[in-house]
């Protein structure tokens, strides 16, 4: 007979309480499951109130007028990000220099290049089969991390294109990430 104050037993499969703490036929622990503890819930809800902060204050920060983007806006931003991009001054670096920094003090080489726009010079030893990315490494013969530089148009697309594998080759952009693991990220600006 089956009650709503009975359940079975998770080892022995005979019937008992389910509020009794252990198993009277085998001894075992009649635990609850881990979802239905309150300290669970709790945690539960407290990550989906904090993803639900973080996610609502982003807005989008483009003018629209009648649902369209403002074109005078769009446009005077475009010619302000061109005349900012011929005045940024790019600090010139080797490959080696970079991984020499990172592998003596990884922490003072993340203060040192993160956000950094630089002109940096090293041996091509990948291109990405979609065109997203090339891989620049120190010229040793087994380096296996170094900068990873992300391709952001299809101008830049087309030059790599030109490319072979283990040539030397000049870029300029920005670094957007130091890490001792995956080396430098950089986002290409121009492969000259």
């Amino acid at each position: 007979m089956s009650n709503n104050k009975m359940t079975t037993c998770k080892t022995c499969g005979k019937e008992m309480a389910k509020n009794a703490k252990v198993c009277p036929h085998c001894g075992a622990k009649n635990k609850k499951p881990i979802f239905t503890r309150p300290w669970f819930i709790a945690i539960v809800v407290i990550i989906i109130i904090i993803a639900a902060i973080t996610s609502g204050g982003k807005k989008n920060s483009k003018t629209t007028v009648s649902g369209k983007p403002d074109s005078t806006n769009s446009s005077a931003e475009n010619s302000t990000s061109e005349s900012t991009t011929a005045s940024i001054e790019y600090t010139s670096y080797t490959v080696d220099d970079l991984m020499a920094q990172l592998n003596d003090n990884a922490l003072k080489a993340s203060d040192a290049h993160k956000g950094e726009y630089v002109r940096i010079t090293g041996k091509l030893s990948n291109i990405d089969s979609s065109g997203k990315y090339i891989d620049l490494v120190p010229e040793t013969d087994f380096a296996i991390i170094g900068v990873q530089c992300y391709i952001k148009n299809d101008e830049t697309k087309a030059k790599v294109a030109e490319l072979s594998k283990d040539s030397m080759v000049t870029l300029t952009g920005k670094i957007t990430d130091v890490g001792e693991v995956l080396g430098y990220s950089l986002n290409i600006d121009n492969i000259e």
